[in-house]
């Protein structure tokens, strides 16, 4: 297979969410996936009369809109509170949210592979804090 051809196959898959990744980072809605007609559609809905709703990434921007959708409920209240100059710990968070030690390690990681958070201190003296901006 030629490298043309492999470099395409390896983008198999993503257009969709690129798609919905820049529609929500534009102010926008998600696209909607159909097949009304009997045809496969993609419809891609616009700001209508309200303009004022279309953005720019800004791309200092820590989470973009597709980002924050793309975490729970849970992860973007632990985010805000990270924004708001908290240092989060587990033991804190199992409490405030109602989970398990297992479920807020989760979500710490996540937060740390999507560079939201930073983690410092081991074991009992571990605490989470915002991921300081590429500009500080």
């Amino acid at each position: 297979m030629n490298a043309f051809l492999q470099h395409r196959i390896e983008e198999r898959g993503s257009g969709f969410r690129r798609m919905r990744d820049q529609m929500l980072n534009h102010g926008l809605d998600q696209p909607l996936l159909g097949t009304d007609t009997g045809y496969f559609q993609v419809t891609f809905p616009g700001p209508g009369d309200k303009l004022d709703r279309i953005r720019v990434p800004e791309t200092r921007l820590l989470i973009t809109p597709a980002l924050e959708a793309s975490l729970s409920e849970r992860q973007r209240e632990m985010v805000k509170l990270l924004a708001a100059g908290e240092e989060l710990a587990g033991g804190v968070c199992e409490a405030r949210f109602r989970v398990t030690r297992p479920v807020i390690t989760k979500d710490f990681n996540r937060l740390v592979e999507l560079g939201i958070a930073v983690q410092t201190g081991r074991g009992p003296a571990t605490r989470y804090r915002l991921k300081p901006s590429p500009e500080s």
